[in-house]
């Protein structure tokens, strides 16, 4: 191959990309499924199970409990109450 001012291949070109790997900020990446709340439920049960230790921790009781009421709250909403 000949190189020429309109065909030079560098490590920016996607010609001479390795091969896909599933990094996040790879251009080749698909986008996410938003379809599925499950990751972000588990995020936020995550969050509110922190907010319940750190408030336990400090004797705030009230504020453990509430936390911990979200968190199941977020779980029901995904998954359903059982009867």
């Amino acid at each position: 191959m000949i190189a020429n001012k309109f065909a030079n291949l560098g490590p920016g070109d996607a010609a001479t990309w390795p091969p896909f790997a599933g990094h996040p900020h790879d251009p080749r990446t698909p986008d996410p499924d938003d379809d599925d709340a499950t990751a972000d439920v588990i995020n936020d049960v995550r969050q509110f199970l922190n907010m319940a230790e750190v408030a336990a921790a400090k004797g705030d009781w009230k504020k453990a409990k509430q936390a911990l009421v979200e968190a199941r709250l977020s779980l029901e909403e995904l998954v359903g109450v059982e009867p």
